[in-house]
């Protein structure tokens, strides 16, 4: 079985709504998506270690981008019980982080070496972003990941470009990740 099948397999076998392989060419990046990041409707902004301003220009991601040759969009869609419940939503972003997490290692165990995982929404890691602390890095390098919209892509138009429609649901959530190989 050749190595691109095996992580191919790897995805569709956690717990996930969808897995879509896509071309890292297809990933829509808009100065749009990152002008919403700076008016920080999500307090986040220059807050999070893996949110605009720390995660580079939109221009650092386009060149990142053109090092890769394949992308799997991976989502994780759940039912929310208790739509007043705000942290309920966050339940799944958070369980997307540690699959996407542990797809991008074994990516890199299969030999893919430049593996990097997107998550859905700001990093959560840390109770309390280290930059708020006044600290100068990120205490958790290994396994914070920024998501797609901290890097300036268009989450949902690139969704919907390769065939995935996303709905919003009061009482559902959808997170979408992305791994580039």
């Amino acid at each position: 079985m050749d190595k691109l099948k095996k992580l191919k397999d790897y995805i569709n076998n956690k717990e996930i709504y969808l897995m879509k392989e896509i071309s890292p060419k297809e990933l829509l990046i808009s100065k749009e998506v990152r002008d919403t990041c700076m008016k920080n409707k999500c307090g986040q902004y220059n807050n999070n270690f893996m949110c605009p301003p720390y995660v580079g220009t939109i221009e650092d991601f386009e060149d990142k981008v053109k090092q890769y040759i394949k992308g799997f969009l991976v989502l994780v869609k759940d039912k929310i019980y208790d739509p007043s419940e705000h942290e309920a939503f966050y339940v799944s972003a958070d369980k997307l982080h540690e699959i996407m997490l542990a797809i991008e290692s074994y990516g890199k165990k299969l030999g893919f070496d430049q593996s990097f995982a997107f998550i859905g929404g700001h990093c959560r890691l840390c109770k309390t972003c280290a930059v708020r602390l006044g600290k100068e890095k990120c205490i958790e390098p290994k396994r914070a990941r920024p998501s797609l919209e901290a890097v300036g892509v268009d989450v949902i138009g690139t969704c919907s470009q390769v065939g995935i429609h996303i709905e919003f649901e009061k009482d559902e959530v959808t997170w979408v990740g992305c791994l580039l190989i």
